[in-house]
């Protein structure tokens, strides 16, 4: 017969095997949901970007077809109506053919301009800071407001999958602004800090709370922006200003 301590002994042993099962079972449910989470996690990562680099593509092919095709149709179609004006005399039908004329001229730049909105063709060339200075003089000069990039360290070299991404950022902020945002100037500062890259986007427009706006917004912009910080692993920071609105974006530390 088994002594009282031996049996507390045995008991003892028994309630630390018991807990010892129960806290191996929980750590592997725990480490399971762990895994599992971050295998959905990566699954979500790989479909975004997949997403994104076939919206690249689409981009690219379309503003090829435009470039390639629509815009030299219209060209051909300007240069016969040139031609036309030259050879015909009446003066009704010369002012037609001028009218006309103009309004291939402005399709022509309305084509030039959607193809370079859809893929910058200095961003293969030139890269991402002379991209950005391109699209802001454009921009100035068709709204009639002030869009700058302020570069602290002109060789700050953003490779073009990244740069892709942040210069579609940039335009959807822009075009924020001058939709909703009553903006008369907007600067962009461009610099790196401890070996990490920052873009700061200030304007003097109506102040908004990006994220309240983000969470409630049916709109695609501000969910494109997200998708797209996502995708390149990048944060936004609001800061607050007297007016207007401040943002940081903060790139990873390896690029």
């Amino acid at each position: 017969m088994e002594s009282p301590s031996e049996v507390k002994i045995f008991f003892w042993l028994g309630t630390c095997l018991m807990l010892l099962l129960a806290f191996g079972l929980l750590f592997f449910v725990m480490f399971y949901q762990r895994q599992f989470l971050k295998s959905k996690q990566l699954e979500a990562e790989r479909l975004l970007k997949a997403i994104l680099d076939s919206e690249k593509r689409e981009r690219q092919r379309i503003a090829k077809d435009l470039h390639d095709g629509v815009q030299s149709d219209l060209r051909a179609i300007s240069n016969y109506f040139l031609l036309l004006s030259r050879k015909i005399e009446e003066e009704q039908i010369q002012g037609l053919l001028k009218e006309t004329q103009v309004a291939l001229e402005d399709t022509i730049e309305n084509t030039r301009l959607i193809s370079y909105k859809l893929i910058p063709p200095l961003m293969e060339t030139r890269g991402f800071a002379v991209t950005v200075h391109d699209y802001f003089e454009r921009l100035s000069k068709s709204s009639g407001k002030i869009f700058a990039l302020q570069e602290q360290n002109d060789e700050i070299v953003i490779p073009n999958s990244l740069g892709y991404e942040l210069f579609r950022i940039i335009q959807e902020f822009s075009s924020n602004m001058l939709k909703y945002g009553s903006i008369n100037e907007c600067k962009l500062f461009f610099y790196e800090n401890n070996n990490r890259i920052f873009l700061e986007l200030v304007d003097d427009g109506v102040s908004f709370d990006f994220m309240a706006c983000y969470l409630k917004s049916s709109g695609s912009g501000l969910q494109n922006i997200q998708s797209r910080l996502k995708a390149i692993k990048a944060t936004l920071e609001q800061r607050e200003i007297v007016s207007g609105n401040h943002f940081v974006i903060h790139l990873p530390y390896e690029i």
